[in-house]
């Protein structure tokens, strides 16, 4: 499946999301709204989850979004396994997307919710229903761009702790942002290794890549009038606008 879909979650619906609409070509969906089940704060870095997206096509693009976000953290051996075409068929859609495995890199995360507790099982890979998306067919093409600005309704906080490194990108206005996860599907990527990430990123014009050591906690919250701002690299990390 072509990676213009990935852009639909950025790697945050996990998180707890609700159905909701995009906005400004959104490329991920954090509301709460509608939503069954609080996830407490939990200790987030480093841990690996993945998604099934479940899509129907019609006058709009609705995705399903299911996570193994605090039942399980993906095993290889299942994942790999996983039949796009036999899940459609299963599941009676028009596309069937696998997103991950993923890796956070935010170290803690408050007021989010899933929208269903209900457990589904993906070949032997336990989910819950995160949350559902609304995409209007003339998004697609903005959400396949890399170093892309994308809108988001978020209701989450993301915390980044004192003392604890983290992984920026700064643009060319000079707004920063913060790497929320990581992906290893286009390359196998490790935290370890996330330092060097420059020398693996075909960085536009104006856009630089840094790391370092935060004084404080930094916790990003979307205002709710305008909603959270993301960005994806080319290797398809996901970062939030922190300043």
């Amino acid at each position: 499946m072509k990676s213009w879909l990935w852009f639909t979650l950025l790697a945050c619906v996990s998180c707890g999301t609700s159905t909701s609409t995009s906005t400004d070509t959104a490329a991920d969906s954090l509301t709460g709204t509608d939503a069954t089940a609080d996830v407490p704060p939990v200790a987030m870095r480093g841990k690996r989850y993945c998604e099934v997206l479940l899509g129907t096509i019609g006058d709009t693009i609705h995705i399903d979004v299911y996570t193994t976000e605090a039942l399980n953290e993906c095993p290889q051996e299942l994942w790999a396994k996983l039949d796009t075409a036999a899940l459609k068929t299963e599941y009676a859609v028009d596309l069937v997307v696998l997103n991950g495995p993923r890796y956070w890199m935010l170290d803690s995360l408050s007021g989010s919710e899933l929208q269903d507790t209900t457990v589904h099982t993906f070949g032997g890979i336990d989910m819950r229903k995160g949350g559902a998306l609304e995409l209007p067919p003339a998004d697609l093409a903005a959400m396949s761009k890399p170093y892309t600005q994308h809108t988001i309704h978020r209701e989450s906080h993301f915390t980044f702790s004192a003392g604890k490194t983290v992984y920026e990108l700064t643009a060319p206005d000079g707004h920063v942002y913060d790497m929320q996860s990581y992906s290893v599907q286009k390359q196998p990527l490790t935290e370890a290794g996330l330092a060097d990430l420059a020398s693996k990123l075909a960085l536009p014009t104006g856009w630089t890549f840094h790391t370092r050591i935060l004084d404080a906690d930094l916790v990003l919250q979307a205002p709710a009038t305008t909603g959270a701002i993301v960005v994806q690299d080319d290797l398809g990390n996901t970062y939030s606008l922190s300043k």
